[in-house]
């Protein structure tokens, strides 16, 4: 049986940094009901986790569950959660989900207390702490789900918005490497995990350079294989930088720094708002919704992202630039 002084774990499978965004006020709230304010928490690699969360109090530990795609995946699955929950021997598991293969595994390694969202799923008979999310509440979105689930458990959570920690190193390196650029700063998140979230590069340029007369310096945030796309599509534009290459701590805090944020339905996107940069999301199939009082949407309608214009963008910029203030809030 496991240890009464073994680790909380918090499993939350979704695979993507915008996802972890949204477990977080969520996550904060179960390591408060500790007595050492912090759990051990298990996620997909895609997530990044360990680096997203580097510096976040309540977080002891990031643990990896890998998601895979073959016939046996379940079984794979539910393996490797069982032998995590032995080595950890947790005293509580937490699954913020409707899935029964870590519920099983928890189970099966004897971690003597087991939650999980049910929503009328085989999980349930698998778990031994309710109450759980009724069934009728599958198709909701996952924030409303998180948030129903905090309130049947007793859990406090008095803000919806992540508030990310930064790693002070990060943003004094990132400082340090853009202090001759000038402010106001715009970052573009030109990244996507899918073409049906991607806004063409090529409107992204042609709203820096109607954008070009409130922002000094427009920096193009995304993962290394969209740099030269970025390239490409910023030509001679000046005052436009390809900042693909930072690593995610240093691009997190350079959108942080930032006055404002244009950017795909993406991680970026979610971290922007989860840093407190103003940020307009451009969104795509299944639009995440403006959980953040930092974060607007332009929907082009029945998810199609390629109907968003530069005009709506750039009207949407300068609307928000000029009611909020950006020019003085940061670089």
């Amino acid at each position: 049986m496991s240890s009464p002084s073994g680790p909380v774990l918090v499993y939350a499978p979704d695979r993507g940094i915008g996802d972890l965004m949204w477990h977080l006020p969520t996550i904060r709230a179960i390591a408060a009901t500790t007595p050492e304010g912090r759990v051990v928490l298990v996620a997909r690699p895609s997530s990044r986790a360990a680096e997203v969360l580097a510096v976040e109090p309540s977080v002891a530990r990031v643990l990896y569950a890998p998601h895979y795609k073959d016939r046996l995946k379940g079984v794979r699955e539910t393996i490797d959660f069982y032998r995590l929950c032995k080595a950890e021997r947790p005293r509580a598991v937490w699954i913020l989900e409707k899935i029964d293969r870590p519920a099983i595994a928890a189970a099966l390694a004897g971690a003597p207390e087991r939650r999980g969202f049910g929503l009328g799923h085989g999980q349930e008979r698998w778990l031994n702490r309710g109450p759980f999310l009724p069934k009728a509440m599958r198709p909701a979105h996952r924030i409303d789900k998180l948030a129903a689930f905090e309130a049947a458990h007793g859990l406090v959570v008095t803000s919806r918005e992540p508030a990310l920690k930064l790693d002070p190193e990060a943003v004094a390196t990132v400082k340090a490497r853009y202090a001759d650029q000038p402010g106001p700063w715009l970052c573009l998140g030109i990244g996507a995990s899918e073409p049906a979230r991607t806004w063409p590069a090529e409107r992204f340029a042609e709203t820096a350079r109607r954008l070009a007369d409130l922002f000094g310096t427009v920096f193009w945030v995304g993962g290394p294989h969209e740099a030269d796309a970025a390239k490409a599509a910023i030509g001679d534009l000046p005052n436009n930088i390809v900042a693909c290459d930072l690593p995610l701590d240093q691009s997190a805090a350079l959108i942080a720094l930032s006055a404002g944020f244009l950017g795909n339905d993406s991680g970026a996107l979610n971290v922007a708002a989860a840093v407190g940069t103003p940020c307009v999301g451009l969104m795509g199939t299944a639009p995440v919704p403006a959980y953040s009082k930092w974060l607007s949407r332009l929907d082009g309608g029945a998810g199609r992202i390629a109907d968003i214009t530069v005009d709506q963008a750039v009207a949407a910029v300068r609307a928000r630039f000029v009611s909020e203030a950006w020019a003085h809030t940061r670089a």
